[in-house]
């Protein structure tokens, strides 16, 4: 008989990467564990949007109706834990909780995620998912036409800036501080989309609303919008496992969602600048598959 802490899979992360991955498993009938810490980084967002018969649901609601459906699938288990360390020894990963819980299993999914790296200005915090956002495809319908502003400094915001387009004509370009390549600089131009330098002292409005943006130089900017090209970073654990990274920092995984490491697969956000919950779950399905193939083979 199994010990009921070894498992055919252990999935770290219960968004939506993790939760279709764990969908696929057990369909597939493997015993698998999703150990999640309850803190999702889009818990901020008040609706997701793209996915196709989900636009407009919570994200908090996508997760209870994932569980409730998965409740058809005895062998899959959900655990809420903090993952500290995630290791190979043997044939087996192991993944050792906070009170010195250790859990096996013969794979492992990561699906823990990326890390923002929000900038230190006064009134941002407070307004982080609900007038300052990091995707237009995701929140621009929601910002149409108003006054908006992106906050970057590398050449992503000649991308992103043209892109807001789409959905406001009032655009600007905020640098806090910093100079923008020179190309990206003369493409902003050319298609007359101001550029202000000038650090941002502080965001104001009525509660979670942007109404202004105060500047160092004195400037007083009215916009209802903020769209930020946050730095990421990802987690210890990934850094632990010491796993490929791509040269913008994310996750080396092949078409099937496998790392370097045997029997180790990545999926969500913390493989693609792409970050979109449409994406992700596509990708945790891919690994979850791929996973089933390989617990099988294997056994």
């Amino acid at each position: 008989m199994k010990n009921q802490d070894d498992y055919d899979a252990i999935i770290v992360g219960g968004g939506p990467a993790g939760l279709s991955a764990a969908l696929y498993l057990g369909r597939a009938r493997k015993r698998v564990v999703v150990l999640d810490r309850g803190n999702p980084r889009h818990a901020v967002s008040q609706a997701m949007h793209n996915f196709l018969t989900r636009d407009g649901l919570p994200p908090a609601d996508l997760r209870t109706i994932a569980w409730q459906q998965m409740a058809a699938y005895p062998s899959v288990q959900r655990r809420s834990a903090t993952v500290e360390r995630l290791s190979r020894s043997g044939e087996r990963w192991q993944a050792e909780l906070a009170g010195e819980k250790v859990i096996t299993a013969r794979a492992a999914l990561v699906a823990t995620g990326v890390i923002d790296q929000h900038p230190q200005i006064p009134g941002y915090q407070e307004r982080w998912g609900s007038s300052i956002h990091h995707c237009p495809f995701c929140h621009g319908w929601e910002m149409r036409d108003r006054p908006l502003a992106v906050l970057g400094s590398n050449e992503s915001a000649g991308h992103i800036a043209p892109l807001l387009r789409s959905w406001s004509r009032d655009v600007v370009v905020l640098t806090h501080g910093e100079q923008l390549p020179k190309e990206t600089a003369e493409a902003l131009a050319a298609l007359d989309i101001p550029i202000l330098t000038s650090r941002i002292e502080r965001l104001s409005g009525p509660g979670s609303e942007l109404r202004e943006i105060l500047l160092a130089d004195g400037t007083a900017l009215e916009r209802e919008g903020l769209f930020v090209i946050a730095e990421q970073r990802q987690c210890s654990l990934v850094a632990d496992l010491d796993l490929e990274l791509d040269e913008r920092g994310y996750v080396v995984v092949d078409e099937r969602g496998a790392t370097e490491h045997p029997m180790l697969w990545a999926a969500g956000d913390l493989t693609m600048p792409a970050q979109q919950v449409v994406e992700a779950a596509a990708q945790g399905a891919r690994a979850g598959a791929s996973m089933a193939i390989a617990l099988t083979v294997a056994h």
